[in-house]
């Protein structure tokens, strides 16, 4: 079984945030990004699922840290509830990131053709679309969704955390409420939320219902909340499970078959 479980020998408990660039051509300058590694990466030689997570605007690459992300992730890996991943939290350039919408030269062309294997070729990941999700938060997922409905046999999983759908101004071809209507997207775990006076709740239940119609299944919840920092705050530990959810279930499979009379 490829996904890594929690090392017998790993007696850390907390795992590490580190930032680097890495070369866009697109945007024509260094990248900024952070990364999580999680508890025991630096001691052994172990692969990990890996998981994208991108900001809302205006905020930056610090808006998952500033959420509480590695508080949460050192809670989770460190007590076992969740095999341990890497976390990516990319720099979306403010022109590209708010003015396009997919396609050649856009925000989806950065992270396909330039983030997404520089990360695999700098990082221990397990480099296949089973270990790989993507997830964001208002005009983050947005780019989230699109990114994944647009190249669903990279990902495992998407989630679109009160994505800022109804202002979104994307043509039919990249914007996830037509996408979700034709897109082969069925085998993608799909995550969705919002504040229940979230502005961007019916865009949500709008999406929600559009796979509903086409029988995709998904999760949709709404929390107690405003489109702000407390209200994503509250529900980054319920974001790391659905995106750890089937790494989860990959590591108790390896361990009864580890268990298992020779």
């Amino acid at each position: 079984m490829a996904v890594a479980g929690r090392a017998a020998v790993c007696e850390e408990t907390t795992g590490q945030v580190k930032d680097d660039y890495f070369k866009s051509d697109v945007v024509g300058k260094r990248q900024h990004y952070f990364v999580y590694l999680p508890p025991c990466y630096d001691t052994g030689d172990t692969r990990y699922p890996v998981v994208y997570l991108l900001h809302g605007i205006p905020m930056d690459e610090k808006h998952w840290l500033d959420e509480g992300l590695v508080k949460a992730a050192d809670k989770l890996f460190g007590s076992g509830e969740l095999p341990p991943f890497i976390i990516v939290m990319p720099h979306g350039d403010y022109s590209i990131y708010t003015d396009t919408s997919g396609g050649k030269g856009s925000f989806e062309d950065i992270f396909i053709d330039e983030l997404l294997p520089f990360i695999d070729s700098r990082y221990r990941t397990l480099a296949d679309p089973d270990h790989r999700a993507i997830g964001g938060i208002s005009r983050g997922g947005v780019w989230a969704l699109e990114i994944a409905f647009t190249h669903p046999d990279l990902f495992a999983a998407v989630g679109g955390h009160s994505p800022a759908l109804a202002v979104n101004r994307a043509s039919s071809n990249y914007d996830p409420l037509d996408l979700a209507k034709s897109a082969p997207i069925d085998k993608l775990r799909i995550f969705l939320d919002a504040g229940d006076v979230d502005w961007t709740r019916a865009g949500t239940m709008d999406l929600s219902k559009a796979l509903n119609d086409r029988h995709i299944p998904h999760t949709f919840t709404t929390g107690h909340g405003d489109h702000d920092y407390p209200y994503w705050a509250s529900q980054v530990e319920a974001y790391l499970r659905f995106y750890g959810a089937a790494w989860k279930s990959e590591k108790v499979i390896a361990q009864l078959l580890a268990e298992q009379p020779k």
